[in-house]
C-alpha cells in the first residue's frame, strides 16, 4: 500500500494546508511483534533496579522486519520485560519495516525516535521523514500510530514545521 494523504478525520482539505495530515492505513505487519527481539551495540548498560538498558554505539534492533539504526538507544521495561518505550537518537537514527499491504517497506529517519508499545505509536523528532516507495512526508515532528493505522505530522503531531508531501499517482 502507498502512502496517500487526506486530511485528519476527513475535515475541509483547507485543513491539509495547515498540516492537519493523515495516511490511508499503513499496517505494520502483525507478525513482528511475535518474534525475537535482536540488540547489537558497542557498549550495553543493564540496570535491573529500574528496569532500564542502555545501548550505545552503532546499535542495530531487528525484530522481524522491524530495524532500528541509532547511535544510542534506551529502553524502559516492564516488569515483564517487554519494552515500554524505546528511545532511540542518532544523526539520524533510520527505521525499516514491511508493512501489510505493500511490497515497499515503510522508511523513516530522524535525530530522534521514540516508540510507546503501549500505544504502538513510533514518534519521529526532528528533521522528520517517512517513505513508501516514491511517497514521502517530512516535518520536525511524525507520529506513526501503528495500532490506528494513522500517520499525522506538523501541527496535528505537536510539530512547529510545515509538512512536506510527495505523493506519486498509482499506475
Amino acid at each position: 500500500m502507498r502512502l496517500q494523504a487526506f486530511a485528519a478525520f476527513q475535515l475541509p482539505a483547507s485543513l491539509f494546508l495547515l498540516g492537519l495530515v493523515a495516511t490511508e492505513p499503513v499496517a505494520a505487519l502483525d507478525s513482528d511483534q511475535e518474534q525475537p527481539l535482536f540488540i547489537e551495540a558497542d557498549a550495553v548498560e543493564l540496570d535491573e533496579k529500574t528496569s532500564q538498558s542502555l545501548y550505545i554505539g552503532h546499535v542495530d534492533v531487528q525484530q522481524g522486519s522491524l530495524h532500528i539504526r541509532a547511535d544510542r538507544v534506551e529502553v524502559e521495561h516492564h516488569d515483564n520485560r517487554q519494552p515500554r518505550l524505546i528511545i532511540a537518537i542518532g544523526d539520524p537514527a533510520h527505521y525499516r519495516q514491511m508493512t501489510e499491504d505493500s511490497s515497499e517497506p515503510l522508511l523513516g529517519r530522524a535525530q530522534r525516535m521514540e516508540y510507546n508499545a503501549d500505544r504502538n505509536e513510533i514518534t519521529f523528532i526532528d528533521q522528520a521523514l517517512l517513505t513508501q516507495g516514491q511517497d514521502r512526508f517530512s516535518s520536525d515532528r511524525i507520529v506513526y500510530n501503528r495500532a490506528m493505522e494513522r500517520v499525522t505530522a506538523g501541527t496535528s503531531a505537536q510539530g512547529r514545521e510545515r509538512v512536506k508531501i510527495t505523493i506519486t499517482p498509482n499506475e
